[in-house]
């Protein structure tokens, strides 16, 4: 039997996560407070889990408005308890949805997501956490094609993925016209190489007449802790307005 989990005490909201998948982690807590959302958007969190990156943007992002969706019954329940429960549940709603057949009533001008991604790892035993932890539906190729579909034109994609086969990961943004405008590296410690990447995208036109007009590509690395454990200065400055310790 597993040990229940406790609450994730956040400074202006809490999220209960026993009945999820997954359990939100600190790479999730850094991925959601650096991401900075266009003005007035909608946004579509794919593999909402327990709702945290809606309850976090929603906390930075008073303007905007959330739909977070997963296809796990019981961690969409969770998020739902958790909205009931938070300041922010007239910015979100969370909904069962399956990305690759999901169909948005409104414009979605930004997509957030934090796949679980381990293509090379032996699936889990547990029904629930391989479900959520596996890609051999939605791999990345697949689930950047849905993400180019949802998004109005223009629209923002906000991607936690793994670092490696780095070159190859950008060809598959491109090959789904989705231009990467920054690459953000992140690094356990300062002696680990980089485990997570954070890509921001753009949608972009099918044909683009002037391929030099595209911007460069932004790339930069953020530690998260010290040796000693301690988080770094660039990390406490990201989750300072979230963290209670900090």
């Amino acid at each position: 039997m597993n040990k229940p989990r406790q609450p994730f005490a956040m400074k202006q909201f809490s999220i209960a996560q026993n009945d999820v998948a997954l359990p939100v982690t600190s790479d999730a807590c850094l991925f959601g407070s650096m991401i900075q959302l266009p003005k007035n958007a909608h946004v579509l969190d794919i593999g909402t889990g327990t709702g945290l990156l809606c309850f976090m943007l929603a906390q930075k992002h008073p303007d905007a408005t959330f739909t977070g969706i997963d296809i796990h019954p019981g961690s969409i329940q969770q998020a739902i308890e958790n909205n009931h429960n938070n300041p922010f549940k007239n910015q979100i709603e969370f909904q069962i949805g399956d990305v690759q057949l999901w169909e948005p009533t409104t414009p979605i001008h930004a997509i957030v997501c934090n796949p679980p991604f381990f293509e090379n790892h032996l699936p889990s035993q547990n029904t629930t956490r391989r479900l959520a932890r596996h890609s051999n539906e939605l791999t990345l190729p697949n689930l950047l094609k849905h993400c180019n579909r949802l998004l109005h034109p223009n629209g923002e994609l906000f991607l936690l993925y793994p670092s490696q086969n780095i070159n190859q990961t950008q060809k598959t943004f491109s090959d789904n016209h989705l231009q990467i405008q920054e690459i953000t590296f992140i690094q356990a410690t300062e002696n680990k190489p980089p485990h997570l990447a954070i890509f921001h995208a753009v949608k972009t036109p099918i044909n683009i007449e002037n391929a030099e007009e595209s911007p460069k590509l932004i790339t930069k690395n953020v530690i998260h802790y010290q040796t000693n454990g301690q988080l770094t200065l660039d990390a406490t400055h990201y989750l300072q307005e979230f963290y209670t310790r900090l």
